[in-house]
């Protein structure tokens, strides 16, 4: 059987991706609404970091995002750990396969 680890995301960008070593890291709004019990409307929004490991896409990253920009990513979740102060630290990574920019044009009309 084969297996899938797909995390498919769409939002917008919340500041200037920070590259490190090779690499670059962005986070990435996305904002959720529903009905409560109550009848009334409730929006929220998550964070999410994405990192691209792969070096020509980390440069163009970091050549073409920028804060507020619309972006689509196709990411695989990574579990990992290291070792601080003698304690085991885990961490889960969003690592993108694909990544890229899209015109939804201004965010009032992205609301839709």
């Amino acid at each position: 059987m084969r297996t899938t680890n797909l995390f498919i995301l769409r939002g917008r960008v919340g500041q200037a991706p920070k590259a490190f070593n090779k690499a670059v890291k962005i986070n990435v709004a996305t904002d959720r609404s529903w009905t409560d019990g109550k009848g009334e409307r409730r929006e929220e929004t998550d964070w999410v970091t994405v990192t691209i490991l792969n070096e020509k896409a980390a440069e163009w990253a970091i050549a073409n995002i920028a804060k507020g920009d619309a972006v689509y990513a196709e990411c695989r979740i990574a579990d990992g750990s290291y070792k601080k102060d003698g304690e085991t630290v885990y961490t889960t990574d969003i690592i993108a396969n694909v990544f890229h920019k899209l015109d939804l044009g201004s965010r009032d009309d992205a609301a839709a």
